[in-house]
């Protein structure tokens, strides 16, 4: 009897349990984005494309965050339930790095080379220019496979504060060629992103001492830089 009793009340629970997955009880009727800086939370909820009929406890995860991270702006995406009526999106957007020019088109990268969207030539952008790159194809989307883009883009993610806010560009024709170009127009060759905090502190000693009359640095060799003026 025991046995039986037992038996009726987990049908009763396990038949409760499945109407209650089929039932619209936990209907999401809201959808809250957070996290968002470049995408609108409406740009957010139309990529995620959740189903009329869905609910908090039946809704395809899966493939709402594939859709989701098929946009190039998107690097992470979690999405959590807030009963008894809440779906909750939360994107990590990335974060620009710089602009790369590839001679045709303008390209904002992160720093660790994915490509996320063209921009115009009409738009005004603090990123720092990498340019003089050859044989470049980019697309959002996807990664660069540019050796010296990527090897722009350490110098950038390496060097100081202060030396970054004074380039505003990287010319990067090869990666032993790598310049950076200072606001003032002080070429400082670079090369590759290796020892990057002792390049960057002769640099600045340079800067410093020398300021208004150095317009080129060589620091490829930490034990002998060099650095001409305007009559050198």
């Amino acid at each position: 009897m025991r046995l039986l009793v037992a038996a009726v009340v987990i049908a009763l629970l396990a038949g409760g349990a499945v109407a209650l997955y089929r039932s619209q009880v936990f209907d999401i009727r809201s959808v809250q984005v957070t996290g968002t800086h470049r995408l609108t939370p409406d740009e957010v909820r139309s990529r995620a494309a959740v189903p009329a009929d869905a609910t908090l406890l039946r809704y395809p995860q899966d493939e709402m965050r594939e859709r989701l991270l098929t946009q190039a702006w998107i690097a992470d995406v979690q999405i959590t339930r807030d009963y008894p009526h809440t779906l909750k999106i939360r994107v990590t957007e990335r974060v620009p790095q710089a602009i790369v020019d590839t001679g045709e088109e303008f390209w904002i990268v992160d720093k660790e080379g994915y490509v996320v969207a063209q921009q115009s030539l009409e738009a005004t952008s603090n990123l720092v220019v990498v340019r003089d790159t050859p044989g470049l194809d980019l697309a959002a989307g996807r990664k660069t496979s540019s050796e010296v883009v990527m090897n722009a883009l350490a110098l950038l993610g390496g060097v100081s504060d202060e030396l970054r806010s004074r380039t505003r560009a990287v010319s990067a024709p090869s990666i032993d060629e790598t310049t950076l170009i200072t606001k003032d127009n002080v070429e400082i060759l670079m090369g590759e992103a290796v020892d990057l905090e002792k390049k960057d502190a002769i640099v600045l000693k340079i800067l410093h001492e020398q300021a208004g009359a150095v317009v080129f640095i060589d620091v490829r060799n930490t034990e002998r830089p060099v650095a001409r003026g305007l009559d050198e």
